[in-house]
């Protein structure tokens, strides 16, 4: 009896083998899950983000507005005259400083999901043409779509004041007198 029972015990040890051979080498062709699950995480990740910009571009687009109004609002406040000028539209924003000869411009591109932003100074004036390129973006922040400026997630207003500071202080281009 006794070798009876060597032999069960032979016979598990080469049931076991082969069970931890069969799960360390898997078929030809064959997808483990934790593979499976890396390879739908892509796609999964896209698609909410795409269903994110789809939900929120308009209102994150509409409250950036909102916040370059109220600045050019203050501004033209405090210097008692129309200085800044705001013209808004579904997917573009233009704010002119005519008295500094130079226009912001931030256009919301929905086929492609991206928004650029461009600071313009005066053509006219100078027969030439200076352009400064923030780096604005998006991202999608957990559920939430986002602005992006030169890296830091910003809120509407933290974009709003930076951009038209910087308009508004000129140091885009050349100088001003």
């Amino acid at each position: 009896m006794p070798p009876r029972r060597r032999t069960e015990k032979q016979g598990r040890q080469s049931t076991s083998k082969q069970k931890g051979q069969r799960a360390s080498n898997p078929k030809p062709g064959a997808v483990s899950r934790s593979r499976g699950k890396s390879s739908r995480k892509g796609p999964d990740i896209q698609e909410r983000a795409y269903r994110v910009f789809a939900e929120q571009a308009e209102p994150l687009w509409n409250d950036l507005t909102y916040q370059c109004q109220q600045f050019a609002d203050g501004f033209n406040k405090a210097l008692g005259a129309s200085a800044l000028h705001v013209q808004a539209a579904p997917t573009r924003l233009r704010v002119a400083y005519p008295r500094a000869e130079i226009a912001l411009v931030v256009e919301l591109d929905k086929a492609e999901r991206y928004v650029q932003a461009t600071l313009d100074t005066g053509c006219a004036a100078r027969g030439y043409c200076l352009t400064d390129q923030p780096a604005v973006g998006l991202t999608v922040n957990g559920n939430e779509l986002r602005f992006v400026l030169a890296g830091e997630v910003v809120s509407n207003e933290q974009l709003a004041v930076a951009l038209l500071t910087k308009l508004t202080s000129g140091t885009s281009g050349e100088g001003r007198s």
